[in-house]
């Protein structure tokens, strides 16, 4: 059999918000190529019905866990990975909310809510992967960003900082991470059609709605064509990427 530099078979892939979302469905194309998952979020019970419908024959685990709890995170991974003697060749962090709140309006807390999940807990799994214990050393970590980090939009501005801060650490981490021959890189989406953004959506005016369509050249995307550019990541396809912020917004940041 020829070898495909894209399988992901024999891999075992951490992924956050693995519930709804981008995270889903980068589960499921991860699962098509082959991959053992590891599904996080706080809802066990539609963590398990999204296990229903991956394969049967990878014994992917459910792990549910609230990522807010950030100070308990590297216990909860090295005491899960010891249980299921098993060790990590990649994640996703795929978690994140979205608040649309006026500047004028924001509170610290706001901030502070929105970094802890989208940032300071997708820092502290990629710590705790350090550790031999808990992965592989050549291991290949996604973090999602967004166009917001980059670019800006009204009533965004939390959200936009924590994408900024993650476009900033994947650089510097994929510094030190290059020592063990470890990847950090990110994705960073344009408006996709996902039950985050449809809520964001529904806020907006028909003529905010329409501006937003039409600055994407190619129309909005879907969370499978962002699943696609982590599959790759994660991929040995990728093997020498490291520190890069992979855009997927349709030509978005063209203008």
């Amino acid at each position: 059999m020829s070898y495909n530099p894209y399988s992901l078979n024999g891999k075992i892939i951490l992924v956050t918000g693995a519930s709804s979302g981008i995270g889903y469905k980068t589960a499921e194309i991860l699962d098509q190529l082959g991959a053992r998952l590891i599904l996080v979020g706080r809802n066990q019970e539609l963590l398990e019905q999204r296990k229903l419908k991956l394969s049967s024959d990878k014994n992917h685990i459910i792990a549910p866990f609230d990522l807010n709890c950030t100070d308990k995170i590297k216990d909860w991974l090295t005491d899960l990975v010891s249980t299921n003697s098993i060790k990590l060749d990649g994640a996703v962090h795929a978690a994140g909310i979205q608040k649309v709140v006026p500047l004028r309006m924001n509170q610290l807390d706001h901030f502070e809510e929105i970094m802890r999940i989208n940032f300071y807990s997708g820092v502290a799994i990629l710590q705790s992967m350090v550790s031999k214990k808990v992965s592989n050393s050549s291991f290949s970590y996604v973090f999602i960003s967004s166009v917001m980090g980059s670019v800006g939009q009204s009533g965004v501005s939390g959200y936009s900082s924590s994408k900024g801060a993650v476009n900033s650490f994947v650089k510097s981490a994929a510094l030190e991470m290059s020592r063990n021959n470890a990847r950090v890189n990110a994705v960073a989406p344009g408006f996709v059609g996902s039950e985050m953004s449809d809520k964001l959506f529904s806020l907006l005016s028909e003529e905010q709605q329409k501006n937003i369509i039409d600055y994407h050249p190619l129309g909005i995307g879907t969370s499978k064509d962002v699943a696609y550019g982590i599959a790759y990541l994660l991929s040995d396809a990728a093997k020498w990427i490291t520190g890069t912020v992979l855009t997927i917004d349709g030509g978005y940041t063209c203008h």
